[in-house]
């Protein structure tokens, strides 16, 4: 169990340089399916700050895996990542950090929803059902855009959208964005934020 405090950090942190991720894995040609694979990344060139969130993934019982990577220019340091998959690794850790998450926390309720319909199974490598493969198209369109997470602010409506039409709302507005200045900018997404917090706020 992590301390309120420790949970806040991490989940401020992965707010920020992580990312929750259902990826591909093998295809199982018995089932003409490519397994799904829940995942916590956290990347930073700080190696001090990389081992604290390593100590805490290690505190929930997450074994990770660390890396280094070649920035596109060697005036960068190197981004070190931490890398947690599986979901007896990651459910621990967003269950405890979840209450304090505010940019990821629709991908985070994604995962748990999949992770709870996987439990649910009889067997661990039965079939994945298309709600499951809903939920992974839906945390990867979420990638797509920052717009998006501004549209789609609970996991209902997410996995209720029709994917065309959110990209294409999305679109729409990054173009509308780019012909803004700076000030319009930030006026356009201060009115933006409280449709995913609340819509009956005032503008």
């Amino acid at each position: 169990m992590l301390t309120p405090t420790e949970a806040a950090w991490l989940a401020g942190f992965l707010d920020a340089d992580g990312c929750i991720r259902l990826s591909k894995g093998a295809k199982n040609s018995k089932l003409n399916q490519h397994s799904l694979i829940p995942q916590l990344l956290a990347h930073n060139t700080c190696v001090v700050t990389l081992n604290r969130v390593l100590i805490l993934f290690e505190k929930m019982g997450a074994l990770s895996v660390t890396s280094l990577r070649k920035r596109c220019s060697a005036q960068h340091a190197k981004m070190a990542n931490i890398l947690s998959l599986g979901m007896k690794r990651v459910e621990p850790i967003l269950r405890e950090i979840l209450p304090y998450l505010v940019t990821k926390r629709l991908e985070a309720e994604l995962m748990l929803r999949f992770i709870e319909l996987r439990k649910s199974r009889r067997h661990r490598n039965a079939p994945y059902t298309a709600s499951e493969y809903r939920i992974y198209t839906a945390m990867k369109y979420l990638k797509k855009s920052r717009h998006l997470r501004d549209y789609t602010p609970t996991v209902e409506e997410i996995l209720d959208q029709d994917i065309v039409r959110t990209s294409a709302k999305a679109l729409e507005e990054a173009e509308m964005s780019s012909r803004l200045t700076a000030e319009q900018q930030s006026a356009r997404a201060a009115k933006m934020v409280w449709y995913r917090k609340d819509r009956t706020m005032p503008l």
